[in-house]
Formats: structure tokens, C-alpha cells, sequence
């Protein structure tokens, strides 16, 4: 069991007010820290409603590095909102960064910015319900500018915001401090370093494959441009992406195959005009996945969520990042903690 306070909504139309306004115990939960792919579920001990705030108290700490030369000590809260509830008290929550944003749409031209400069505009107290009053973050980190694809005019927070801390290998996480809510983005050292760690059968890894950008079940391409005449070639000119996510016209290869699909998978397609590298490269580029390896906490090296890992599992390197950190409730009222380590980010 785990305590927990219980808030009012957070109106920013109105003046900050943190008081408590019950305190109760929450069991048979399952609480992440990011939210990154899952909602938390606990049952409460005593009555909520749909929009309260909940902050579960882990009885655990952490360290944050708060600016360059400061690193900081804080409890380990929670902070999620209340989305649903049953009969028997028990609630979906949800992650406050994800609840804050939700809803809010914004004009993709903001997305030629940084990082920090998206996230600004997108976090801005201003646009959304809940109360923000900003980040705890090492800027210089925030610097980079992310490639969005984005066609239409706008678009949600949630997806802009999804896209870039994949790219950024970061999750973001709120906490309660001297009265004030803060987006934590910030690191246990200001200036991230990589964690090597292996992990074994010990810690009951499991893996799954999350596709982040589809695209195509194909990478080949057969494709006939109409003449001059307004007739289509007798024999198509045919494509493919090397190795290196080029478009290959076969026409003109003179490599080996080494850098070229193990098997044609083909596609045939009729043009009016000559196709693009852009056109071709859609229709035959394969879609982006990341491997997702969720793995018991190892008390000898603890990993927190944020850290930048170089994971090795069955003689296999894995460089990504802890994206999340869920607490269970095992029988017998023990808490188990599991990690989510995220490969890779920056496609």
C-alpha cells in the first residue's frame, strides 16, 4: 500500500491552492511515472472524483541536477489526474504532463524552433486547464531541432510533444515543488552521461516492437511514367533503398547487392509525371520501429527514469534510454519496480 494526497482540480484561473484535502492509502495499483504508453490504475481508499488530482507518495527519493552546479534531493510523488472511477474505487490515472496538454492544438509553424522553444509554446500556461508554472531542464540539451513531417497547418500538443522526446530521449514527469508545479526534464547529472548495464533471466526481461512511423510493406518498386505520348513503357524503371535509405535506381547500379534488400518486396505503381526521390521513398521505405525491453529494477545499479543506457541482453547492445519507471503492487502488499527501456530515438 501506498499513501496518497488528495487534491482539487487545478484551476489556473485561479490563485495556486496545494491543500490537501484528504489523505488516504492506495493498493493494488500499477502507477507509471511518465505515462509514456501506459495509464496507472489504483484502487483509493477513500472517495474521488473524476478531474482531482492525485499525488501517490512513493516513500522513495531521487536526486535531480536543478542547474549546472546544483543537484538537489526530492521525495518521489506522483502526480496524476483522476479520468475515471467505479463502484469500488478504482481510479485511471492519468500522468499530469499528458493531462495538461490534452486538447490543445497548435499551429505546426512553431515547429522550426528548438526543442526547448516547441516545448515552451506547447506548455504554455496560457492554452491549457491545468496549472504549469514551467521546467526544470538543462536548456543547452533542449537546443536541437527536431524533423516533425508534419503537411498540415496543425496539429495536437500530444503528438508534437510525442514526436520530439522520442527524438530527444527524454519523458517528462511533474512534481509539486514550494508550491509550484514543475515539468521535470532535467537528469540526475546536468550533462547526461551513458549508463552501460547488462541484464539477465534474473530480472524477467520482456520484449516487444513498437512501430513509431509506418510506412510501407515494400522496397521495391516497379514504376511506369507515362510517354510523351501519353502511353505508359513497355518496361517499368525500377527502384529500391540501399542500406543507407538511398533511392537505388537499378538502372545504374553497379554495386554487389551487399547494401540492397535480402528479398524484393514489390510494388508496382503508374505515374504521370517522373516520381520524385520523396514519392519513391514512400512507397517503398519500410516503416520505423524501436525495441521496448521492460526489465525488474536491479538494486546494485539502480536506473531512474531519463538515463541514457548502453543495455546489453543475450550478447546484444541496446542504446536507448529509461523512459519509464512503474511501481507494482505484488501479493502480499510488497511494491515491485519495473523499468522501460526505449532503444534509439534520433530517426
Amino acid at each position: 500500500m501506498l499513501e496518497f494526497n488528495l487534491y482539487g482540480n487545478f484551476n489556473p484561473n485561479k490563485k495556486a491552492n496545494f491543500t490537501v484535502k484528504a489523505r488516504g492509502v492506495a493498493f493494488n495499483y500499477e502507477l507509471w511515472q511518465t505515462g509514456y504508453k501506459y495509464t496507472s490504475t489504483a484502487t483509493l481508499s477513500i472517495k474521488a472524483e473524476i478531474g482531482d488530482v492525485v499525488e501517490i507518495l512513493i516513500d522513495d527519493s531521487y536526486t535531480l541536477a536543478t542547474s549546472e552546479s546544483t543537484v538537489e534531493k526530492f521525495d518521489l510523488n506522483l502526480l496524476y489526474i483522476v479520468t475515471d472511477i467505479d463502484d469500488s474505487n478504482k481510479a485511471t490515472l492519468k500522468n499530469y504532463f499528458w493531462s495538461m496538454i490534452d486538447g490543445v492544438e497548435v499551429p505546426t509553424s512553431i515547429l522550426s524552433g528548438s526543442s526547448l522553444s516547441v516545448l515552451n509554446t506547447i506548455t504554455n500556461p496560457k492554452i491549457f486547464s491545468l496549472i504549469n508554472n514551467g521546467l526544470i531542464a538543462n536548456n543547452s540539451e533542449l537546443s536541437q531541432q527536431v524533423k516533425y513531417n508534419r503537411k498540415s497547418d496543425t496539429d495536437t500538443a500530444e503528438k508534437i510533444a510525442q514526436d520530439m522526446l522520442r527524438v530527444i530521449k527524454r519523458q517528462p514527469f511533474v512534481v509539486i515543488i514550494n508550491n509550484e508545479i514543475k515539468t521535470v526534464l532535467a537528469s540526475r547529472t546536468w550533462d547526461r552521461q551513458t549508463i552501460a548495464t547488462m541484464i539477465s533471466g534474473v530480472q524477467n526481461p520482456s520484449i516487444e516492437y513498437e512501430t513509431i512511423i509506418q510506412r510501407s510493406n515494400y522496397n521495391f518498386l516497379n514504376a511506369y511514367t507515362k510517354k510523351e505520348d501519353e502511353t505508359y513503357p513497355q518496361q517499368p524503371v525500377s527502384y529500391t533503398i540501399d542500406d543507407s535509405n538511398n533511392v537505388i535506381n537499378l538502372s545504374s547500379y553497379s554495386g554487389d547487392g551487399s547494401d540492397l534488400p535480402s528479398q524484393r518486396l514489390i510494388k508496382t505503381s503508374f505515374f504521370d509525371e517522373q516520381p520524385t526521390q520523396a514519392e519513391i521513398k514512400a512507397l517503398i521505405t519500410k516503416d520505423t520501429t524501436v525495441t521496448n525491453i521492460f526489465f525488474n529494477q536491479n538494486e546494485l545499479l539502480p536506473l531512474v527514469t531519463n538515463d541514457l543506457v548502453d543495455l546489453y541482453y543475450q550478447g546484444q547492445l541496446y542504446q536507448g534510454y529509461i523512459a519509464d519507471r512503474a511501481f507494482f503492487e505484488s501479493d502480499g502488499g510488497l511494491r515491485n519496480e519495473r523499468l522501460l527501456f526505449i532503444e534509439g530515438g534520433n530517426k
